[in-house]
């Protein structure tokens, strides 16, 4: 069952995204090294160009970050990115990799101000959202839409 991020937790990963995010796509490169490096059989399920991935996954990321005090519109969200997700080809063993990448780039850029209350906030958040999008790719699973029209583009 999802339930909400508390008002405290909301605060810490917002005000470390606004930090991890001063610098214009220091987070997202982060990400990907850390991504690629841990599991380089996933470069094969990005094929847009880097930069406008990295795009995507920042207006993705503040897109989230903003929703985390609502979490049905999040939820929502997520499970429709979780379903197109499951149509390009992402796996729920992926999911896990990907929260360790965010952490490890959310680390990287932060330095110190990656606190264990920080790190806690954010895997919490992660978790909820991973959640939501295993629940949108299973239901795309289920529904056979894999391929056919799973919100490809």
């Amino acid at each position: 069952m999802l339930r909400g991020v508390d008002p405290q937790q909301i605060a810490l990963v917002r005000t470390s995204f606004a930090a991890a995010t001063v610098r214009p796509g220091a987070l997202t490169r982060a990400f990907y090294e850390r991504l690629f490096a841990a599991a380089p059989e996933l470069r094969s399920l990005f094929t847009s160009d880097p930069e406008v991935q990295a795009r995507k996954l920042a207006a993705e990321l503040e897109a989230i970050v903003e929703r985390l005090d609502c979490v049905g519109d999040l939820v929502a969200r997520t499970r429709e990115l979780g379903s197109r997700h499951a149509g390009y080809g992402a796996r729920p063993a992926h999911y896990e990799v990907v929260g360790e990448a965010l952490l490890g780039a959310l680390e990287a850029v932060l330095g110190r101000a990656f606190t264990a209350e920080v790190a806690g906030a954010w895997r919490y958040a992660y978790n909820l959202v991973a959640e939501a999008m295993l629940q949108g790719a299973a239901t795309t699973v289920s529904s056979g839409r894999i391929g056919v029209d799973a919100g490809l583009p």
